[in-house]
């Protein structure tokens, strides 16, 4: 009777040249695996492709360019219509710099806010 012990004759020391060949291909397969779970993992870490990297500095940047040379046309105007009004005292004048001043670095800082907010809206949207 048999207790299922014995040894079926061959010798487990000796590896076949098959299981050599299996063994190097599990190897290949698992160091592959592992540089994929290290990619998955670096890539939960930071979702942010380049282009969306791009896109949330270019956004707002090219945002402030644009108001303020919309901002800079829109004072040379007011200027332009005080001068041909005769009245040169009050473009030059200090408060009137400090307006100007303080109206544009408000509406910089609204639109930096506003294109800031929706680049990230527009990123967020492309990562569900």
């Amino acid at each position: 009777m048999s207790t299922g012990n014995e040894s079926t004759g061959q010798d487990k020391a000796a590896p076949t040249a098959g299981s050599a060949n299996a063994d190097a291909i599990i190897a290949g397969l698992q160091t592959v695996d592992n540089a994929v779970t290290a990619l998955k993992a670096r890539r939960e870490r930071d979702p942010e492709t380049l282009g969306d990297k791009i896109l949330l500095f270019a956004l707002p940047t090219i945002a402030g360019v644009v108001v303020g040379r919309i901002m800079q046309s829109v004072w040379a105007g007011i200027e332009r219509r005080s001068i041909a009004g005769g009245n040169t005292k009050t473009t030059t004048s200090l408060i009137a710099s400090l307006s100007r001043t303080a109206i544009s670095a408000a509406v910089a800082a609204v639109t930096n806010q506003l294109s800031s907010i929706a680049a990230q809206s527009i990123v967020s949207r492309r990562h569900r």
